[in-house]
């Protein structure tokens, strides 16, 4: 049984790597919108999973109840940490496996997620799906706990070594439209047009 784990911050205070193109408001409704995008992909492609979302806002917290999903309030700062706090929800709560997806995937792919899901999982094992710059844009772990998260910066390698250390099975399968996030202007450069910014930012508006 899977969990799926979407961590998401105020969106306040998300998305500073997009001010030379977005002011405040705009950085804002663009991540609100990502993610809300995000569970909506959820609820439509994936209803047989649970989906539990991790956050320090008030504010996405109603929002992901609107869509179904259950809520870890979570006010210590860092994705890490996050993830290390939901993987012991998961847990307690009994699922074997987790798994960490973030909102700002620029393309969701459910054909890419369903090919993820449907891995062997053997127990213990590690599964990443590496971002274009070795970051980590997916993450299986079974059980949830059985690794300690490091995100940031070459995290792909780092939870490689983590798995490594451990001597569990860890291998990593590249997903295309996975493995493209939304971090700094050429991203959306590169992946999405204007008009389809447009759009997500009207679905809030």
């Amino acid at each position: 049984m899977i969990n799926i784990v979407i961590p998401m911050k105020d969106p306040l205070t998300s998305k500073q790597r997009l001010s030379s193109i977005f002011d405040q408001k705009e950085r804002h409704d663009f991540a609100l919108a990502l993610f809300q995008r995000t569970l909506v992909f959820f609820q439509k492609n994936f209803t047989k999973h649970h989906v539990l979302v991790v956050t320090n806002s008030q504010k996405i917290s109603l929002l992901s109840k609107r869509f179904g999903a259950s809520v870890l309030l979570e006010n210590k700062t860092g994705l890490s940490h996050a993830i290390n706090v939901a993987a012991q929800w998961s847990v307690q709560q009994n699922f074997t496996s987790q798994l960490v997806i973030p909102a700002d995937i620029a393309q969701l792919d459910a054909n890419e997620l369903k090919l993820l899901l449907q891995q062997d999982i053997t127990q213990p094992s590690v599964i990443i799906c590496p971002s274009q710059d070795n970051g980590t844009n997916a993450l299986l772990t079974s059980p949830p706990d059985i690794i300690e998260f490091c995100y940031g910066r070459n995290s792909a390698k780092a939870h490689q070594q983590q798995a490594y250390d451990k001597a569990v099975q860890c291998r990593q399968l590249l997903l295309d439209k996975l493995s493209v996030d939304i971090d700094f202007p050429v991203d959306l450069q590169s992946v999405i047009t204007t008009s389809q910014i447009s759009n997500i930012l009207k679905k809030i508006a």
